[in-house]
């Protein structure tokens, strides 16, 4: 009995073996992943990926992005690398018909970048002088790894106490510097990075800017309402040498041509300031402030000798030296008028001055010694605006402006303004402005250092034109324009 229950069992056992065992599919998922820098969170290409079960070899595309798609489902270990990061590796497991996402972060590994190279090269080249206040700066850099590369920029003044960082994290191997000062030294430094290393300090380089030009012309310029003052050569090459919150007119420059005298309500008042030809060097000279009916009309002079200023303060001439000491009056104006512009010539040590009366169009011009003292009356008051007044170099001859138009109204606008030119001791004027435009004025004439030619301004005479500074031959001639968009002109 017991053999038949064995047999049974057996042929069970073995019918069950021979049937067909079930069968169970493969499954399958995806992987999406970027690679980062550590700390960063910049995007790191051509990062090489891997996985363990091996399924393919990715590199990340420019934005640090790598995709697995279809990858049987299990666990696995993904291993980036990247030249100059540290190898890292992160266990991910794949389920069937999903999607997964990883953020890897690398970090630099420093100890297998190299630095960058110090930077060569340097333009302007190392020590080269009488250079532009506005240049470029160049160098040549590079990485042994390839590395893309970037730039501080450290400028020093010539004792290397001011430091100043120019430019920041700049990837262009070249910088436009401008409004350096003229007749400096100066030291520049490139700082190169290359994102890994620690940063390389470039040598210093040195170069030399040029000396302030030597202009001969000085204006005012009116923009936006407010005057600066400006030097220039006859070629239009100008250089503004105000730059404040207020504002700073007629410019005019000493004898001896180092200082540059002008006005300027940097205060409640008007006063007398001094600067050097290229703006430095600022200082006020009056106390007593610069007074008159119409401020922008005013115009003071040098001395002969550019010791000493004369300007006017309503009634008053006074007198003061090129230092702020030694105020003193000079002379006082007749009952009804008011000082309003002055000359001095070297020539029998004489000023000339203009005053002005109850209506801007009332002029007349006396003649002084220099002490002060009353000599005689040069132009009495003629219908029309008179202004300008100006001994010639030879010192015998007077320049005014007179407008022949006769035109008189209380805010002062004049039609038709011309520059004359005459003997103290005649009556006769000669006209020298023949030859400007109709309907314009010919105002504020100065005479070149020469003496052959004269400065001017025009504009037209509806009073709200443009103005612009020409030359013209002392007899009239050779009209010509200098500078557009300028008042107020000294030759010197």
């Amino acid at each position: 009995m017991k053999r038949y229950i064995l047999f049974f069992a057996l042929l069970i056992l073995i019918c069950s073996s021979c049937r067909e065992q079930e069968f169970i599919p493969d499954s399958f998922g995806d992987v999406f992943g970027q690679i980062l820098v550590e700390g960063t969170n910049s995007t790191i290409e051509d990062a090489t990926v891997t996985t363990n079960p091996p399924t393919s070899i990715l590199q990340t595309d420019g934005l640090g992005r790598f995709a697995i798609e279809e990858i049987k489902a299990g666990n696995y270990t993904l291993r980036v690398e990247k030249n100059g990061f540290v190898t890292k590796v992160e266990n991910i497991s794949i389920v069937g018909d999903k999607s997964i996402n990883v953020v890897i972060k690398l970090v630099s590994d420093s100890l297998a970048n190299t630095a960058p190279l110090a930077p060569t090269q340097p333009m302007p080249a190392n020590g080269v002088k009488e250079l532009s206040t506005a240049l470029t700066l160049s160098w040549e850099a590079s990485d042994p790894d390839g590395d893309e590369l970037t730039y501080d920029i450290r400028l020093f003044n010539s004792d290397q106490t001011q430091i100043t960082d120019v430019a920041e994290n700049i990837s262009e191997t070249s910088y436009e510097l401008d409004n350096l000062s003229y007749n400096s030294a100066y030291f520049w430094q490139v700082i190169v990075y290359d994102g890994n290393a620690a940063p390389v300090n470039g040598d210093l380089w040195s170069f030399e800017t040029a000396p302030f030009p030597d202009h001969r012309f000085l204006y005012a310029r009116n923009e936006n309402g407010k005057y600066d003052i400006y030097s220039s050569d006859e070629e239009g090459n100008a250089i503004q040498l105000t730059n404040n919150a207020v504002n700073n007119w007629r410019p005019r420059m000493n004898p001896s041509r180092d200082k540059i005298a002008f006005l300027s309500n940097s205060g409640l008042e008007t006063n007398i300031y001094l600067m050097d030809r290229d703006g430095s060097d600022v200082e006020k000279i009056t106390s007593i402030p610069v007074t008159g009916d119409n401020i922008f009309d005013l115009d003071f002079t040098w001395s002969p000798d550019g010791e000493q200023l004369l300007y006017m303060n309503g009634k008053k001439l006074y007198m003061v030296n090129r230092d702020g000491t030694g105020t003193q009056l000079f002379a006082d104006a007749p009952n009804g008028f008011t000082f309003a512009e002055c000359d001095w010539t070297i020539v029998d040590d004489r000023v000339m001055a203009r005053l002005v009366g109850d209506n801007l169009f009332n002029s007349i011009i006396y003649l002084y010694d220099s002490d002060g003292t009353f000599v005689q009356t040069l132009l009495t008051d003629i219908p029309g605006s008179t202004g300008g007044p100006m001994f010639t170099t030879v010192g015998t001859e007077l320049l005014y402006t007179h407008d022949v138009s006769g035109f008189e109204v209380p805010d002062g606008r004049q039609l038709d303004s011309r520059i004359f030119i005459r003997e103290l001791s005649a009556a006769v004027p000669v006209d020298l402005s023949s030859n400007k435009i109709p309907g314009t004025n010919d105002l504020d004439p100065r005479i070149s250092p020469d003496g052959a030619w004269i400065i001017f301004m025009n504009t037209n005479n509806d009073g709200i034109s443009q103005k612009d500074i020409y030359k013209m031959r002392i007899d009239g001639s050779n009209r010509e324009l200098l500078f557009e968009n300028a008042e107020m002109p000294d030759w010197r």
